[in-house]
């Protein structure tokens, strides 16, 4: 139809005007932009991995050592590698990325290849993350110190205060975690006034996000 060859016409026309910003005006941005279009449209992983490769180690571009850590985390387009996912994950994270702590930590948390679980590590990386304001990293942080595993020592008092701050920033099961601490006084004072509140914020947060 008109329609689909419309469509089709506007996606190789992106793939044209990323492509010219990447090789003719060596612009980072758009060769990590070429590199995800490689990757959702064209659906070739391999040619996409090798784009955030080249613009992450060559032109520094964060994002990109972001992106071709999680291709590696997945095994999508390169060969399945933790060790090279956390290594990304870690020069990414030193880079500014708290997303890229988040990750970092989970995958030292459940450990990878021939490395058994690493809770203090991932204690500091979860914490980086969440003092960047990244909602996953707080509450990652507040399920360890709630489970007490992975070397870590359980820690209700952590526990809510990240879960609060997690909360804070938007994440529904922080403030659903938060709530029962508060209602059974779990390892905390009961507050059922504060628990009613992160109930109520928990419901409005789990609205928005299915919206």
């Amino acid at each position: 139809s008109m329609a689909e060859e419309k469509a089709k016409q506007y996606v190789e026309d992106l793939g044209d005007i990323f492509h010219f910003k990447c090789y003719q005006e060596n612009n980072p941005e758009g060769c990590h932009n070429y590199a995800e279009y490689l990757m959702m449209l064209k659906k070739d992983l391999q040619k996409a991995s090798k784009v955030f490769e080249t613009t992450c180690k060559e032109m520094r571009f964060n994002d990109s050592c972001l992106a071709l850590g999680n291709m590696y985390l997945t095994g999508q387009g390169v060969e399945k590698s933790l060790q090279t996912a956390l290594d990304l994950y870690v020069k990414s994270c030193n880079e500014g990325s708290f997303g890229a702590c988040n990750n970092a930590g989970l995958v030292l948390q459940n450990g990878y290849e021939t490395h058994p679980s690493d809770g203090k590590m991932a204690e500091e990386y979860f914490k980086r993350s969440c003092g960047g304001n990244f909602k996953n990293g707080c509450f990652n942080l507040s399920i360890l110190y709630l489970q007490g595993k992975y070397g870590v020592a359980k820690d209700m008092e952590k526990a809510l205060q990240y879960s609060l701050r997690s909360c804070e920033l938007g994440h529904p099961w922080g403030c659903g975690n938060a709530s029962r601490m508060l209602r059974v006084g779990d390892g905390v004072p009961i507050d059922t006034t504060y628990a009613d509140e992160m109930l109520k914020r928990a419901k409005e947060l789990l609205r928005q996000g299915n919206k």
